[in-house]
């Protein structure tokens, strides 16, 4: 296999990655809502995630804003 080969492999995977955790997303979501969890609930696990994530160090209070601005609407 050449480089371009692999390289168009990788893409079709990192697409279909992608796809699945839309999908993943839009069955998930309802179900939160459903159970009483707000979107502010979801930016908040995952800031509370990350913060426990050396690399995603810098995240963290991008997610914390995000919350903050959902809450103030």
């Amino acid at each position: 296999m050449d480089l371009e080969s692999i390289r168009g492999i990788r893409h079709g995977l990192e697409d279909c990655r992608r796809s699945g955790l839309t999908q993943f997303f839009n069955e998930f979501m309802p179900v939160l809502f459903s159970q009483g969890y707000s979107f502010e609930d979801l930016f908040s696990a995952l800031a509370n995630w990350a913060d426990n994530q050396p690399r995603l160090e810098e995240v963290v209070g991008h997610l914390e804003k995000a919350a903050d601005e959902i809450q103030r609407d």
